[in-house]
């Protein structure tokens, strides 16, 4: 069998990697050609969509504008037009001054006023702001170097133009130039500026170079518009910018050509330098490098691939890449070491959080019905921690025979501390309550005790509830938590909106505002904490009180647990897939007189 010949080891490196430069050059010179010659069109239209921006916000400071589209529309003709000519603006700014006396910076007139003005003081306004106007379409046209500057709008199938600017040399139509002033029609063919079309379809601004260049541009020009809005924000006029793209190829071609040139070279000392290399004999150590480092990967014995690199002499650079291997095995095994303490500490946490949570969700009231032998009230609750643990809660219990305590809240933070703050004020709370305090003398306790030793400045978002069950009177104290909704009898469920006192722990001895409401049989308080109304779905949509209104309203004669699973199904729809970043927490009591026997099932 005839030997296969070997090729030297520098000809299978060099050859296909003087090709691969070759061609990286060649491929990377017109990349760059491409690349500037976009970039370059890029920042031609960036300036001219800036212009056209800044421009449309000038005039939008003008709050009369609306007033002076129409007027410059509909009295073009009969308007004295004067441009740069300061003894004209100055007259005419004296006589309206002697017309409007309280006549302040013209920018600040608005339209109500400008409309109220006699007929010749509105013609003097409207030349005058004209004459501003066109003034500041000439500086920046002048600033910028534009080929066009002006405004316009579209009335029926013409483009009316409104105000234009102009460089030194250059005139008006009235002054024997070409450029078009206010008055000037131009038939807009839909399709040519497809940037235009998309403003009008939308009245939204437009970003696209690509649909600001028009097949029918003469001398390679980029047109960008900018919509003007009223005071409706409907869009009363357009500013059009023009900017030449002259000599745009070969300023995009020019730098190709130069870092093509410096890439051969570096590129060819790079060949040289790896032909060096090879040629000193380096291929023996990288094959046996190679070789222990497949060992290792196979068997992961660090001790015998470091030693085995230790072995390796070559008085270079090799030598030098064996020790880093050496070091980067010792290095990865010491890794792995401290993965396996990672990973049993984790679940080590991950045990203790499980086991806080199974403790916070056994805190809070969880078998129903609550109160089996109890006909004059049903009631629900729920809460979905965003975390392991979280920091909102709900609570209820009675007080004695004949009165029930309403509890939610929703302390600021999440995890551990505000699981730890959670239970202290639950604790708190149901402490001053079971001992026959009204809502708000309890809240003003638990505020002070908390804030005797809260490093943390945590505070805790409060609605609590006094309900006298032989009454239906309910005595309530809301510390800047979510309004409660409530449910009449014979009506839809509403949001009820009292006066908030600030959340507990934030101001030593703060009196809390308390209020009193009256419940009927068949009445319905729902109450639930801000993470439902800040469910947020993938498109950074809010769920919003509005879709908890509907979804509360969309059944009638439901008992409290029902009505908890709509709304929490409601949610889940909502969001999808998106994170939940709130706890969500709900609480739903249902009323029906301490002498109705109504099935609430």
């Amino acid at each position: 069998m005839k030997e296969h010949k070997r090729r030297p080891l520098i000809r299978q490196i060099i050859r296909p990697l003087v090709l691969f430069i070759i061609l990286l050059i060649l491929s990377n010179g017109i990349f760059l050609f491409y690349y500037n010659l976009r970039h370059s069109k890029e920042e031609v239209y960036n300036t001219a969509d800036k212009v056209a921006t800044t421009t449309s916000y000038v005039m939008r400071e003008y709050k009369s504008l609306d007033f002076l589209v129409e007027y410059w529309e509909k009295n073009y003709e009969s308007m004295d037009l004067f441009y740069d000519d300061p003894s004209v603006y100055e007259a005419k700014e004296r006589k309206l001054a002697a017309l409007h006396p309280y006549r302040i910076d013209m920018t600040q007139i608005t339209n109500t006023e400008a409309r109220s003005m006699d007929p010749a003081a509105q013609k003097l306004f409207a030349e005058l702001c004209y004459s501003d106007i066109c003034g500041a379409f000439s500086n920046y046209k002048e600033i910028y170097d534009l080929y066009y500057m002006y405004s316009f709008d579209i009335i029926d199938s013409d483009m009316f133009f409104l105000n234009t600017g102009i460089k030194d040399k250059e005139l008006r139509i009235s002054q024997g130039g070409e450029l078009f002033e206010l008055g000037y029609k131009f038939v807009y063919n839909p399709g040519e500026y497809p940037i235009l079309d998309e403003i009008l379809r939308t009245q939204k601004r437009v970003y696209s170079l690509e649909m600001s260049q028009p097949d029918s541009a003469v001398g390679s020009v980029v047109h960008a518009f900018a919509p003007v809005y009223g005071v409706n924000n409907n869009v009363i006029a357009i500013v059009g910018v023009s900017i030449g793209l002259e000599d745009l190829q070969m300023k995009a071609l020019r730098p190709a050509i130069i870092i093509s040139i410096v890439s051969a070279v570096l590129f060819t000392l790079v060949v040289i330098a790896i032909y060096l290399l090879v040629k000193s004999s380096v291929a023996k150590p990288v094959d046996a490098e190679e070789t222990i480092m497949h060992n290792y990967e196979k068997n992961k014995n660090a001790t015998a691939a470091i030693n085995a690199l230790s072995n390796i002499k070559s008085n270079n650079e090799i030598e030098d890449l064996a020790k880093s291997f050496s070091s980067m095995i010792a290095e990865i095994d010491r890794y792995m070491g401290e993965i396996k303490s990672v990973t049993a500490e984790k679940e080590r946490i991950k045990s203790e959080l499980s086991m806080a949570a199974s403790i916070q969700s056994s805190q809070l009231p969880n078998t129903f019905p609550a109160f089996p032998n109890r006909n004059d009230f049903s009631i629900y609750a729920t809460m979905t921690p965003a975390k392991e643990v979280g920091g909102d809660f709900y609570d209820f219990y009675m007080i004695d025979d004949d009165h029930l305590a309403l509890v939610i809240a929703d302390v600021s933070g999440k995890g551990i501390p505000a699981a730890l703050f959670m239970m202290i004020s639950r604790i708190l709370i149901k402490n001053h309550m079971q001992s026959g305090e009204d809502p708000a003398e309890a809240l003003f306790k638990v505020n002070n005790q908390l804030l005797e030793n809260n490093e943390a400045d945590l505070f805790v978002t409060v609605w609590l509830a006094k309900v006298e069950l032989s009454t239906g009177k309910v005595l309530v104290s809301n510390a800047g938590h979510e309004y409660p909704v409530v449910k009449r009898a014979d009506g839809r469920f509403e949001i009820i909106k009292h006066r908030h006192s600030p959340p507990v722990s934030t101001i030593r001895n703060m009196k809390f505002e308390q209020h009193e409401a009256q419940i009927g049989s068949g009445d319905c308080i729902f109450v639930y904490t801000d993470g439902v109304a800040e469910a947020t779905n993938s498109s950074n949509e809010l769920f919003g009180t509005d879709r908890l209104i509907t979804c509360l309203n969309s059944r009638s004669n439901t008992n409290p647990e029902n009505i908890l699973e709509r709304v929490m199904k409601s949610i889940n729809g909502f969001v999808m897939e998106a994170e939940q970043f709130d706890d969500i927490t709900m609480l739903c009591f249902k009323y029906t007189g301490a002498d109705d026997k109504e099935d609430n099932n």
